[in-house]
């Protein structure tokens, strides 16, 4: 319409007046190329089948008649697109008339809700015309439009369609009514089942965006097929919704509260569908090669966690049957957790950037948190168990990949579940549990960087000589104050042994810088032994000559370094230095 007078513009004036002529009609313009009116339609005629239920006549219910009105007014939609799109070729309000007349699909599964209820027969009658009636125009529509829509993509489409019309036929009973756990049990599976749903359009997915190139519209990928399914999977979040509403019989409330449209909905029904949606993100990007995609499929493992954390303040139904899902499945935090778990680990098998990191630290969280945890209040006391198959999975890695990252993640790993298990035993003091955690660090430290030769095992090379000098100066600032008796040889043979490591290992990397290490360690420890034995004979005898005692041995100090000065040995201490400070 906006384009034929544009034409008749440029046709018949001048260009001056054509831009006043086009700006005095932008209004027309900009309502005509959104075309907001098939959605107004829809809307008021929504309004209007919904007092349907409301009649005030009297006369009994009948659903027929709003059956063949809903019908109807589809049909009709479905014709004005079908004469627009077909003979006018306007595509951009063809993605508005498709789209409602999903919608009216999705309306149609749910208007009969209540005579599904109040009676079965009838209620399974009409859920199966209208999905008769849904797919019939779904497939006129398709095939008089020549719209192509690939098998591997259509056969999703009608799954999704028919589990929105057949799955409230499990909800009731046709001769007795179900138990209250039954009907709660099954709306909380309804996002599961699409979710499986979902998923089979993995294998459309990994043809690529080729297999619907050629597809009768001018929608490219991913526009076309995906805002259809991206649009019904929105719908089915709401049906989920909806379910809650109409078949939950909304435990223990009084008459007001139920009235409020309370319910045992909680929106952590709907992770599985999210995860689906992330699996489904996940490998339209690595097929793709879109980097964006794998990175907001990443995400939506974090935001289902979010999604898990239960309502603090919420009705009773919705408190009742979170205990039933705690009591019989776990808590939502703990489940979302080990659905985040095989995500990761999926992607990580994928070699997806960045996964193997979110997946170990997914598995640190589950050793704070069981299946009875729903929020910081009810955390539990470490676990073993994600920590023993977090080291599993990085040692496999490590040794897969031959890197040296995961190899030290999963010796740490196997370190603190000893911790763990040795915080669980009284017998053992703290100090012994430090000092044995300390010493295995560094060990591993020590040799992981000596084995491997990659960026990750030289940094570990180069922190290393630091940590030994460290560990030299914590013992000794702390064996004076051990609540355990040690022998009067750990201290000297502890400083020797941390010397000469650091000696050796300078041997065998042939970095110069743990040369300065052991000798960091050697005159560090001796400082700090002969501090501590001083400071032990005027405790224990009250040596009132310690003091001059310990001004004789600086004196000593200071005049060997004169001597060597005036020898001259001093002056190659900065080139010695420096070369120690090598780093290879």
């Amino acid at each position: 319409m906006s384009g034929g007078t544009s034409l008749q513009l440029d046709a018949n004036v001048t260009s001056p007046p054509t831009t006043g002529k086009s700006s005095r009609c932008w209004w027309l313009r900009r309502i005509c190329s959104p075309n907001p009116f098939y959605l107004l339609s829809v809307c008021f005629v929504l309004h209007g089948t919904s007092h349907w239920f409301h009649a005030e006549s009297g006369a009994p219910f009948s659903p027929w008649p709003l059956f063949g009105l809903t019908a109807g007014y589809t049909l009709l939609l479905a014709a004005t697109g079908f004469v627009v799109i077909r003979f006018g070729q306007v595509w951009d309000d063809a993605r508005s008339i498709l789209l409602i007349i999903l919608l009216l699909f999705v309306q149609l599964s749910l208007i009969f809700d209540d005579t599904l209820v109040g009676d079965p027969v009838a209620g399974r009658r009409l859920l199966c015309a209208c999905w008769a009636f849904s797919v019939v125009l779904s497939e006129a529509l398709l095939c008089g439009l020549r719209i192509k829509l690939p098998w591997l993509f259509r056969l999703p489409y009608h799954g999704l369609i028919a589990l929105l019309f057949f799955y409230p036929v499990a909800l009731v009973s046709f001769e007795t009514r179900l138990p209250t756990e039954v009907v709660l049990w099954r709306i909380f599976l309804f996002p599961t089942a699409a979710a499986i749903v979902m998923l089979t359009l993995i294998p459309a997915i990994r043809r690529g965006s080729g297999y619907t190139r050629q597809n009768g519209t001018p929608w490219l990928w991913p526009w076309y097929p995906w805002s259809l399914y991206v649009f019904l999977g929105a719908c089915i979040g709401f049906r989920a919704y909806a379910l809650s509403q109409s078949f939950d019989p909304v435990l223990s409330e009084t008459f007001q509260s139920a009235m409020t449209y309370l319910s045992a909905f909680g929106v952590y029904f709907l992770i599985p569908l999210v995860f689906a949606i992330g699996i489904l993100l996940l490998e339209i990007g690595l097929v793709e090669n879109r980097r964006g995609a794998v990175n907001l499929a990443l995400l939506v493992p974090l935001f289902c966690l979010c999604l898990s954390i239960p309502a603090s303040f919420a009705s009773r139904p919705y408190q009742a049957f979170l205990q039933l899902v705690i009591r019989d499945v776990g808590s939502p935090v703990w489940a979302t957790l080990l659905g985040a778990f095989a995500f990761y680990g999926l992607a990580t098998i994928r070699r997806v950037k960045s996964a193997e990191y979110l997946m170990a630290m997914t598995l640190l969280l589950l050793a704070r948190v069981g299946s009875q945890t729903v929020d910081l209040s009810t955390l539990i006391s470490p676990q073993w168990w994600p920590l023993l198959a977090l080291g599993a999975t990085e040692l496999c890695l490590g040794l897969v990949s031959g890197r040296s990252r995961p190899i030290f993640v999963a010796v740490c790993t196997a370190i603190v579940g000893y911790d763990v298990f040795a915080s669980s035993a009284e017998s053992v003091p703290v100090l012994i549990r430090f000092a044995t955690a300390s010493t295995l660090v560094i060990g591993s430290v020590l040799v992981v960087g000596a084995v491997y030769h990659d960026r990750f095992a030289w940094i570990l090379r180069l922190i290393g000589a630091p940590l030994l000098v460290v560990a030299t100066l914590t013992v000794c600032a702390l064996i004076d104050r051990a609540t355990i008796n040690l022998p009067l040889w750990f201290g000297p043979a502890f400083v020797a042994t941390m010397s000469l490591t650091a000696m050796g290992y300078a041997v065998v990397t042939g970095m110069p810088l743990y040369r300065l290490s052991s000798l960091l360690c050697a005159v560090s420890g001796t400082v700090g032994l002969t501090e501590m034995a001083v400071a032990y004979l005027i405790r224990e005898s009250g040596w009132r000559g310690a003091t001059s005692f310990v001004t004789g041995i600086g004196c000593l100090a200071l005049a060997a370094m004169i001597s060597s000065w005036k020898a001259g040995w001093l002056r190659n201490v900065p080139r010695w230095f420096q070369g120690l400070l090598v780093v290879h």
